[in-house]
């Protein structure tokens, strides 16, 4: 049987670390309280998921407060590397290296991804060595890999151009790539206004709470 590990980005909802580009208008304690809302709901969202869990988190010294948040079925993994394209390159090898042949990598900041995504992303790499899910502003919330490419994260990640770049070097490197739906990041007040009407009490029960609370201010 195909080994499948899906795994989560996340960082401590720390005030002044967390969501801050939505400081201003929200003081760093309210975009953290956010952040930790969203985080929350979508571990919360994948815990029954059918394929092996990793939460891969930052900072180190926050082991205990993800101890005490996580569900019990990810193991908990400190993020390795200086920025975030050595941090993703570690997960994907790190993850192969386990023997795992389909790993799908998805942020917390998108607490209203499908969770087909996930699903689609997972057949995706049945056929391709590549999936992304795009995401508005130019980058992308979901990659899914079926063997580590170290050489897909040898770009500067956090420009607007991101997704572009990386179907760039897919197509240098001779690797076919699936793109699935676009969806969206929650990363400025924007985002956070046009996020009221996708929220519900199934699936984001947290994040609608502190997003009523927000719009209400």
């Amino acid at each position: 049987m195909v080994r499948r590990v899906l795994a989560l980005f996340a960082k401590a909802p720390v005030p002044g670390h967390a969501k801050t580009r939505l400081s201003p208008p929200l003081t760093p304690e309210r975009a953290a309280a956010l952040y930790e809302a969203m985080l929350l709901d979508v571990l919360d969202q994948h815990a029954e998921s059918d394929c092996e869990l990793a939460l891969w988190f930052t900072p180190d010294d926050a082991a205990d407060w993800f101890a005490r948040h996580t569900p019990a079925r990810y193991r908990r993994i400190p993020q390795r590397g200086r920025d975030l394209a050595e941090r993703m390159r570690a997960l994907f090898q790190a993850h192969a290296a386990e023997g795992f042949e389909r790993i799908v990598l998805r942020g917390t900041d998108s607490p209203t991804l499908p969770l087909a995504r996930v699903d689609a992303a997972f057949a995706a790499l049945d056929r391709s060595p590549l999936v992304l899910c795009p995401d508005r502003d130019g980058g992308y919330n979901l990659i899914g890999q079926s063997a580590p490419h170290d050489a897909l994260f040898e770009l500067e990640l956090s420009r607007a151009s991101v997704l572009a770049a990386t179907l760039q070097r897919a197509r240098e490197l001779g690797l076919p790539c699936e793109l699935l739906p676009a969806h969206h990041d929650v990363d400025t007040w924007e985002d956070v206004l046009a996020l009221g009407s996708e929220l519900d009490t199934a699936h984001t029960p947290r994040t609608l709470v502190r997003h009523r609370e927000l719009v209400a201010l």
